[in-house]
């Protein structure tokens, strides 16, 4: 007997997707291993998510970026780990989390049985948190106060 196990991402082919200059370029096999994203997601559908995640970004860091003297947020004075600024892996960071929120969002279950009903509201949770480690992340990059106070 013999079997046949596919190996390797059929849908990888070390895309990047430009950014504006100053923010870095997003290399779409880095989005797929930071979010754990597998081949069942095509490279458009990543793509796409990961395009409207750095627009997001890049809109909620504009006015930050705008106090910056740095030309690329990769000289943006910061630490460094191993070779790769905090700011910068803050920012892909950010935006992988972001990819992993819509991604989560716009793939639930059509099963409609109570089940899949309740499978749906556990990724919302998940999804929530993906919006919160973005949200930490910006706020980690921008310096500023992690602190969120809802009115009750």
């Amino acid at each position: 007997m013999t079997s046949f196990i596919p190996s390797g991402n059929p849908n990888t082919n070390n895309s990047t997707i430009e950014n504006d200059g100053f923010f870095p370029d997003i290399d779409l096999d880095d989005i797929r291993n930071r979010t754990g994203l597998t081949d069942i997601f095509t490279d458009m559908q990543i793509a796409t998510a990961t395009r409207d995640a750095m627009i997001e970004t890049n809109a909620v860091l504009s006015q930050w970026r705008t106090s910056q003297v740095a030309d690329r947020l990769a000289d943006v004075p910061c630490a460094t780990y191993g070779d790769t600024p905090e700011k910068v892996h803050l920012y892909l960071t950010a935006i992988s989390a972001r990819v992993r929120s819509f991604m989560v969002d716009t793939t639930r279950d059509y099963d409609s049985t109570k089940s899949g009903h309740d499978r749906a509201d556990a990724l919302e949770a998940t999804s929530d948190r993906w919006l919160q480690a973005w949200n930490e992340a910006l706020s980690r990059l921008m310096a500023r106060k992690r602190t969120v106070v809802e009115l009750i």
